[in-house]
C-alpha cells in the first residue's frame, strides 16, 4: 500500500514539473515576440544646398563725436558763476562761466579804463559753437589758470562709431560697406565706413575705422556697440549646414558624415569656404545635392 502510493507521488511531481517547463517555454516565447525591435541611433538628415553666402566679422566699437569745442579760461582767477550745466543745449555766444580775476580778488574794488569801457574785474566766458554741454570740470569757486580747460562742447550730429578692425581683415574691408551696428537695446542701424586712419596701434595691431550712420541717433558719447561688417561674398555655394561638419582640435580638418544606407555613414574630408552663422561652404569634393548628410548624431 505504502509502495503504490510513493509511485502516484512520484508520478505527480514528474507532472508537476513537465506543465512548469510548458508554462516558461510558453511566457518565454511570449516576451520574445512581444520585445521591441533594436534601432539605430537616432539621426538628423539634411541635403546639400546651393546659396548666396556672405561671411561676416563682429566687432566690438564704441561712440564719439567728431566735432568738439573746449572751452578755456582767458584769465587766471576764481569761477564766480556757471550759468549752465552738463547736457545743456548752447548756442554761440551764450554765457558759460562768470570768472573774478586773482587781481580782482585781492582788491575790494578794481576799475581799470581799457578804451571807452570800465573793466571791474569780472571776465564772461562765453560759447564759440553750437552743440550740448558734455564735460564740466570746475565748481563756483574755483580757482583757474590761463588756459585751463573748463568745458566742452559736442555737436550731436557729429556722432560717430569709432571701430578698431584687426590688421588681418583691412584688406577685406572697402570704405563704400555697408555696416550693421547693434546698439545695447537691442535696435539694428545701419553705418557705412566714412574714414580710415592712417596708422595702426602699436600694441593692438588694429586700425581705426570711424563709421557714419545712415539715420540720425540721440546716443550718449563712449556707448558701446558691436558691428558685424561683410567680409566676403560668394554666389550659388555649395552649402550644407553648419552643425553638419566636424573637426579636429586643431581646426585643419574638417569632415561630414554621409548615409550610405539605413544602418551605415561613411567620413568624407571637405575643404571648407567661408561661414557665416549658420552655413558652411562646402568647396571640395562636390556634393551631390541629393545626398543624406548627418546634421546630428553623428
Amino acid at each position: 500500500m505504502r509502495k503504490e502510493n510513493f509511485v502516484d507521488y512520484k508520478k505527480l511531481l514528474k507532472s508537476i514539473f513537465f506543465l512548469s517547463m510548458i508554462i516558461l517555454i510558453s511566457c518565454s516565447s511570449g516576451n520574445k515576440d512581444n520585445a521591441p525591435a533594436e534601432s539605430g541611433t537616432p539621426v538628423k538628415i539634411v541635403n546639400p544646398f546651393r546659396a548666396n553666402l556672405t561671411e561676416y566679422i563682429h566687432l566690438n566699437a564704441n561712440t564719439l563725436f567728431l566735432n568738439k569745442e573746449i572751452v578755456r579760461s582767458t584769465f587766471q582767477g576764481f569761477i564766480e558763476k556757471i550759468y549752465k550745466n552738463i547736457g545743456d543745449q548752447v548756442s554761440i555766444g551764450d554765457p558759460l562761466f562768470l570768472i573774478r580775476t586773482k587781481e580782482s580778488a585781492a582788491m575790494d574794488t578794481l576799475k581799470i579804463n581799457i578804451g571807452d569801457k570800465l573793466f571791474e574785474g569780472n571776465i564772461t566766458i562765453k560759447a564759440q559753437a553750437n552743440g550740448i554741454l558734455t564735460y564740466l570740470n570746475f565748481n563756483s569757486g574755483d580757482f583757474v589758470s590761463e588756459g585751463e580747460q573748463l568745458a566742452i562742447i559736442s555737436n550731436p550730429s557729429s556722432l560717430r562709431i569709432n571701430l578698431n578692425v584687426p590688421y588681418q581683415y583691412v584688406l577685406k574691408i572697402s570704405t563704400s560697406t555697408v555696416c550693421t551696428v547693434l546698439l545695447p537695446d537691442g535696435k539694428t542701424v545701419k553705418a557705412r565706413i566714412q574714414k580710415v586712419m592712417p596708422s595702426v596701434d602699436e600694441s593692438s595691431q588694429t586700425q581705426t575705422y570711424i563709421l557714419k550712420l545712415d539715420m540720425e541717433e540721440n546716443l550718449p558719447e563712449n556707448l558701446n556697440v558691436s558691428v558685424q561688417i561683410p567680409i566676403s561674398y560668394t554666389k550659388d555655394a555649395l552649402t550644407v549646414p553648419k552643425s553638419a561638419v566636424m573637426s579636429n582640435e586643431t581646426l585643419d580638418k574638417f569632415w561630414v558624415m554621409k548615409l550610405i544606407n539605413d544602418n551605415t555613414a561613411v567620413r568624407v574630408d571637405i575643404q571648407k569656404g567661408i561661414v557665416n552663422d549658420s552655413l558652411m561652404q562646402v568647396i571640395k569634393p562636390t556634393l551631390d545635392l541629393n545626398e543624406k548628410i548627418i546634421s546630428e548624431g553623428a
